[in-house]
């Protein structure tokens, strides 16, 4: 469990568009940091631990010097916009089937660049009683952690409720390929606070024909 609470924090307060060029945020001195879960991952300490987290990340985005927020909106800026926490409905069981290959693909990016990534298998799950599949990439970036997956998507909230482009989830690679897909922790890229950021769209394949009304909203609502 202190594995998920090091791996949360990082995703949440660390986390980039594209995942070479992007500038990682700077700490701006001390604060509380979230509270560890329980040992038995009770759900009112995880959703404590997840808002606690949003604060410390909209507290770094105003205070950072190298915050994707423009620089002209950083003294009044109020913090990014979430769906309530439901762990209930958005956590949820998922498996990982590889593919055999390890192909390496091109995604395209916001500014019309191409990064490349492996792909690396179709991430399954079943979600309001409808079976959906979400591809996994790897990054080829030497500076990225090779455990690290990468899982941009959209769905039907996509530029309506959420950011257009769409938005990213990220795992830590497992040696079952058993996953726990908690969209609470879905996230924008850069890009949607600041254009001049480079940031992966999903590939049509990872789009979902569901809602998912969890995680972060619409910068500008």
């Amino acid at each position: 469990m202190a594995r998920f609470a090091i791996l949360f924090i990082f995703l949440l307060l660390f986390s980039s568009c594209d995942h070479s060029n992007a500038p990682q945020l700077v700490d701006v001195g001390q604060s509380e940091k979230p509270s560890l879960p329980s040992e038995d991952g009770s759900p009112p300490t995880m959703e404590k631990m997840i808002e606690n987290s949003r604060k410390e990340k909209d507290r770094i985005l105003k205070l950072s010097p190298n915050s994707p927020i423009p620089k002209e909106e950083r003294a009044n800026f109020p913090g990014l916009n979430y769906f309530p926490v439901n762990l209930q409905k958005y956590r949820l069981d998922a498996k990982l089937e590889p593919y055999a290959n390890n192909e390496k693909v091109k995604i395209v990016t916001s500014k019309g660049e191409q990064d490349e990534y492996i792909k690396y298998g179709a991430l399954k799950f079943t979600f309001d009683g409808v079976d959906c599949s979400l591809d996994v990439f790897k990054s080829t970036a030497p500076d990225v952690d090779a455990k690290r997956l990468f899982i941009p998507f959209k769905d039907t909230t996509s530029g309506k409720e959420t950011y257009g482009a769409g938005r990213y989830l990220e795992l830590e690679e497992t040696t079952n390929k058993l996953y726990t897909i908690d969209f609470n922790l879905a996230y924008n890229p850069y890009c949607a606070y600041n254009a001049d950021f480079s940031c992966p769209i999903p590939p049509a394949q990872n789009t979902l024909k569901v809602a998912i009304k969890a995680g972060e909203k619409n910068y500008h609502q």
